[in-house]
């Protein structure tokens, strides 16, 4: 199940303009797709990081795959693999 949904471009507030299209990349949107920037309707950046940390060790002006298939083991949270598809090595 890709990432349900919880914190990809999909559900950001830069998927406005056009939908189904990122209003920072112009790139098409997906439940696979994650960058900086994300913040859900009625955030702000400093909620969103509070929410969800993982945004905050996003590299700016990257857009990076998330592969929440990948579950911890002896927990029910899911390990984010972050993998850039810009060509940007990440830490």
């Amino acid at each position: 199940m890709p990432n349900g949904g919880h914190i990809c471009c999909e559900y950001c507030t830069y998927n406005r303009q056009e939908p189904g299209l990122c209003d920072v990349f112009g790139v098409n949107t997906s439940p696979r797709l994650l960058c900086r920037s994300f913040r859900k309707p009625g955030q702000s950046h400093t909620e969103s990081r509070k929410e969800w940390p993982i945004v905050e060790n996003l590299r700016p002006g990257v857009v990076y795959e998330i592969d929440n298939e990948i579950i911890s083991a002896g927990s029910l949270r899911p390990a984010y693999k972050i993998v850039s598809i810009a060509g940007v090595e990440t830490d």
